[in-house]
């Protein structure tokens, strides 16, 4: 017990000699060191690898296919007269690949132009067909009739790209937008 006594009193003495870190003298100041610069990190993006539309096969084929459409008789018969006004619509692309199918339908207008049609403004069309995917999740025939018939147009000239066999197919048909009549219906394929 005496032994305790003595080592209680000599933790207190030696605890009491301790330094005080919060009393007495003030910390020194001195001038701060400028904070050190962390080097830049150098981030580098991954490249993604997108696949690029493939321009060729299905250009020549819209071209193709412009051709077909105006030399039909039927479609020459609308444009004895007057120039009607035409909404073409890209062609829903229904392959694997990813192709502009609105590059396809820029090389079907001069033909078509030539042809006799006058054509509602490709940027309208862009936009409001953009608004129907928005607003539908696609656009559908029923969709385009009404975009149609908001644009002025009288006619409407739509299809589909397919890949058949390792090949495109692009089938289109002209509508009277007032009747709802299907005027003209075709077909034209080419190798991929």
């Amino acid at each position: 017990m005496k032994l305790r006594s003595v080592l209680m009193v000599g933790a207190l003495l030696l605890g009491g000699c301790a330094v005080n870190p919060y009393g007495g003298s003030p910390a020194p100041v001195g001038e701060t060191a400028p904070p050190v610069k962390q080097p830049d990190k150098v981030v580098t993006e991954p490249e993604v690898s997108t696949a690029q539309p493939t321009p060729v096969a299905p250009l020549g084929l819209a071209q193709a296919m412009a051709n077909a459409v105006v030399q039909a008789p039927e479609v020459r018969a609308l444009t004895r007269g007057d120039k009607p006004v035409l909404l073409l619509a890209p062609p829903q692309n229904n392959t694997q690949r990813q192709i502009d199918t609105d590059a396809m339908a820029a090389a079907m207008r001069p033909r078509i132009q030539a042809g006799g049609f006058r054509l509602v403004d490709a940027d309208r069309v862009a936009a409001v067909t953009g608004q129907l995917e928005y607003q539908q999740g696609g656009v559908n025939p029923a969709s385009l009739v009404r975009l149609g018939r908001q644009t002025g147009a009288g006619y409407m000239l739509y299809g589909d790209l397919g890949e058949v066999s390792g090949r495109y197919q692009l089938a289109m048909s002209l509508m009277d937008l007032k009747s709802g009549e299907l005027i003209w219906s075709g077909s034209r394929s080419a190798q991929r």
